[in-house]
């Protein structure tokens, strides 16, 4: 079966076309990869601007031609935390489906949660079981405790490195000052991992 799966993210959009095989093997076909930074602005304004979303529908234009060369039996479109965000996000997505004709899924934080665990769960050796993931994205961050192979808990953080350059960074390098409060605010943020979270054990991150 061969699948193409594209990820509209904060920072970075990522194309992949793979052939998957029970019980889930894939050789990677094509790959692709571009920072277009769609999340820009949307922490402080709640909106996606119209030079990001022209950015990503361009790119999602030529990965639509791209594709057409392959037998697809099927396309999986979705978007995290920019769009999910973002007040105009319908008129985002009818945009996409005009000019593309991908139908995008917006994935909720938990949802984003999921799924990344079960990338990380492909990407380890069937022994591992216990262990903490951490997907840190553009615009959030995804938790994930995992125990026998199972989600035990799972939280969706409003951090990521595109939220955190807006609020705090204004210089390059940044200054000492920015890097002190850069760190109050992930201090901030992960208090919230403790409280969803618990005690944990020693386990593999």
């Amino acid at each position: 079966m061969l699948l193409a799966g594209i990820d509209i993210g904060t920072l970075t959009c990522r194309l992949l076309v793979a052939e998957v095989n029970p019980p889930g093997e894939f050789k990677v076909v094509d790959a692709d990869r571009k920072i277009l930074r769609l999340g820009e602005g949307v922490d402080q304004h709640k909106r996606l601007s119209q030079a990001a979303m022209d950015r990503v529908v361009a790119t999602l234009k030529d990965w639509k031609e791209k594709t057409k060369k392959y037998p697809l039996n099927a396309a999986v479109v979705v978007a995290t935390s920019a769009v999910r965000e973002s007040d105009n996000r319908r008129e985002f997505l009818a945009r996409i489906a005009q000019e593309t004709g991908w139908e995008v899924e917006v994935l909720t934080g938990d949802e984003e949660a999921r799924r990344t665990l079960l990338g990380i769960r492909f990407g380890l050796p069937p022994t591992i079981k216990d262990f903490l993931g951490l997907d840190i994205g553009g615009g959030s961050t995804e938790c994930i405790l995992a125990q026998e192979g199972k989600p035990s808990a799972v939280i969706s953080l409003d951090l990521g490195v595109v939220r955190l350059l807006e609020r705090v960074f204004r210089q390059d390098p940044p200054t000492a000052p920015e890097i002190h409060k850069a760190e109050a605010v992930i201090d901030q943020e992960l208090v919230n991992v403790s409280k969803a979270f618990g005690p944990m054990p020693r386990i593999p991150l």
